[in-house]
């Protein structure tokens, strides 16, 4: 099952417009009977509003083309990364898997295109359908009414009637989408992403087919890959991973060391090496922070690179090298 969001259009008027008036969907949204023209001039609005960079609202599409719902990233403050998120399905659409394939679609646009933190989800309380769906998801948190009572207090003004409060953190989102896969027979097609996290083609080439090699997936897009080498039997290398431009800074890499972590310890390894250059200021930090401890440090490591590498103005010269154990 596969659903694709895509823009507002008056093109889906009608279509949308029979789906919003079936009892069922009206009744939990709210909404009075209208006529197409009030949807079409609520796609206008919303279109302007995304120009806005107020929302981001999308229509949801299943494998057919065939219009079965809307969802919409709302009320957008990039200073505290957060937004609301509302969602409807056509009645027939029901319980058929469709709710999780939109939800995942949008927070995707939310947690990896626009950066945000956490993205609220609401419902009245008198809305039971809706609330049972949104707790089905396994990567959302519910009740935290008491942990955001500011968002709380606005939502239920807001809808004029009480309301809960749930809400998706990237964190958790992150950790459900990001998966290892091992990859088996040939790799020269992974050695571009090998590449991001070591410039030199010929010291990628010397290790390219040796120990373990896993593509880091995002959904069903590849966000990276990880090269594991065994040097002995208690102790592996992490000797390379990489994480594609989309997807740095959203997490992913945090997420993909710890499931790294927790494959090497499945395999009976105690500790866990790993190294960066001296000028890789980002990498150092980011070992540390996921429980990395300084092991060692191998001067002139990078000297007999062909060509010089610098970062953040430091040429690489020395590699230093952080242990874990586990």
């Amino acid at each position: 099952m596969v659903v694709t969001l895509v823009k507002h259009d008056i093109k889906y008027a009608e279509a949308m417009h029979a789906l919003s008036s079936m009892p069922q969907v009206r009744d939990a949204l709210g909404l009075p009977a209208g006529k197409v023209e009030d949807t079409i001039n609520f796609i206008k609005r919303e279109c302007v509003d995304e120009e806005a960079g107020k929302t981001v609202p999308r229509v949801v599409l299943d494998e057919e083309g065939q219009l079965i719902g809307v969802t919409a990233l709302m009320f957008i403050d990039h200073n505290k990364k957060s937004c609301h998120i509302g969602s409807w399905l056509g009645h027939e659409f029901w319980g058929k898997g469709y709710n999780l394939q939109s939800k995942v679609a949008i927070l995707d646009i939310a947690f990896f295109e626009l950066g945000l933190e956490r993205v609220f989800a609401g419902a009245r309380k008198v809305n039971i359908r809706s609330q049972k769906a949104q707790e089905k998801l396994s990567f959302i948190r519910i009740g935290v009414e008491n942990d955001y009572p500011q968002e709380h207090s606005w939502l239920e003004i807001k809808e004029k009637q009480p309301c809960v409060l749930n809400v998706f953190e990237r964190e958790d989102f992150v950790r459900y989408r990001t998966a290892l896969k091992k990859v088996e027979g040939e790799r020269e097609d992974y050695l571009p992403q090998l590449l991001l996290a070591d410039e030199s083609e010929v010291a990628v080439r010397e290790y390219l087919n040796e120990g373990e090699l896993y593509e880091i997936k995002c959904g069903e897009d590849l966000a990276g890959v990880a090269l594991l080498l065994a040097k002995s039997d208690t102790t592996v290398e992490l000797k390379n991973i990489a994480i594609v431009p989309k997807y740095q800074g959203k997490g992913l890499g945090k997420e993909a060391l710890r499931q790294i972590t927790a494959v090497c310890q499945s395999q009976g390894y105690h500790s866990i090496i790993v190294g960066t250059a001296n000028s890789s200021i980002d990498n150092i930090a980011f070992y540390q922070k996921a429980g990395f401890r300084m092991e060692a440090i191998e001067k002139d490591f990078f000297s007999n690179y062909p060509e010089p590498i610098y970062e953040n103005g430091i040429r690489a010269l020395d590699m230093i090298f952080f242990s874990k154990e586990l």
